[in-house]
């Protein structure tokens, strides 16, 4: 074999062999090492929290209250920390709860009320008045009315055809049914002795209703002339404007009866549109007489 294709031949062995090894060493990953992982923790601050369920108008007590840790960055103006009031638990002992809450749920100064006086008063709305009412179950959609829904008033009474039902009120809000003041526990959930406000009232319970002033005049009277029954309306009517009274159309009126008279109220609190003023034809028009001037007293003269 000639000196010149010994070498071409050394030559291709070669460079196969260079692509081989190039090839292969393209196919092994990267080895990149990595240090340990440090895991930076959020700072985090205590605040107060609802340790059980407590439902509307029920005072807060230290059973019912717990320190817990929440992330500082999430932490809102409103809740109550530690490092601000340390000895919160003991001071909102006592408070009473205008809104529910759950068990985790921050405590908020703007969901209690401080006050001595009843709970029921405390849930109030500023002006408005509770008045209570006898109903049954199956006057009130069969039991199953609970605490901040909303009704309907229907008054029924006899009359010269036999009885007669009418819409009273619309769309009130009910505060209390018996001694169950807002929603604890699911409804319809067995008899609970501990906790008789998860029990749908079956027979004749105590319904208290938000009312106005003219609101709780009208029902007040309604009850001593006729029977009571609520209808219960539909979460989507609940919805309000901010601040806005539930009462009946302004176009619409309630009895008020007042020493044996019935009187037709609207339900804003004012009294129907007068009648307008009647038209006189100048033409026909005569005007009064005067009054006759009665003689001045005589004087008498002092000596």
């Amino acid at each position: 074999m000639k000196p010149s294709r010994i070498v071409l031949l050394l030559v291709a062995i070669l460079a196969g062999g260079l692509a081989a090894f190039l090839a292969t060493r393209g196919d092994r990953p990267v080895q990149v090492v990595q240090g340990p992982e440090t895991v930076i923790e959020e700072a985090k601050i205590q605040i107060l929290v609802a340790a059980t369920p407590i439902g509307v108008g029920e005072r807060l007590t230290a059973q019912t209250l717990e320190w817990q840790d929440w992330p500082e960055g999430a932490v809102r103006p409103e809740y109550v920390t530690i490092a601000a009031m340390p000895d919160a638990i003991t001071e909102m002992s006592g408070a009473v709860a205008r809104f529910e809450f759950f068990p985790g749920e921050p405590i908020r100064e703007q969901k209690l009320v401080r006050t001595d006086q009843g709970y029921l008063s405390a849930v109030l709305a500023k002006g408005m008045r509770g008045v209570s009412i006898a109903v049954t179950a199956d006057s009130a959609s069969g039991g199953f009315i609970v605490p901040n829904d909303h009704v309907d008033v229907i008054m029924t009474r006899d009359g010269e055809n036999g009885q007669a039902s009418e819409m009273l009120l619309q769309n009130v809000k009910v505060l209390a049914i018996g001694n169950r003041l807002g929603e604890i526990g699911a409804t319809g959930a067995p008899a609970d002795p501990e906790n008789p406000r998860t029990e749908v009232f079956a027979d004749q319970a105590i319904a208290t209703l938000e009312l106005d002033p003219v609101q709780a005049e009208a029902v007040i009277n309604a009850s001593r002339i006729g029977q009571l029954s609520l209808a219960l309306r539909s979460i989507a009517d609940f919805t309000e404007a901010a601040g806005e009274v539930r009462r009946r159309p302004s176009n619409q009126t309630v009895r008020v009866i007042k020493y044996g008279q019935e009187t037709n109220v609207m339900a804003g609190g004012t009294t129907p549109a007068a009648a307008p003023p009647t038209v006189v034809d100048p033409a026909s028009y005569t005007p009064p007489e005067p009054a006759a001037e009665e003689p001045p007293a005589p004087q008498v003269e002092r000596q």
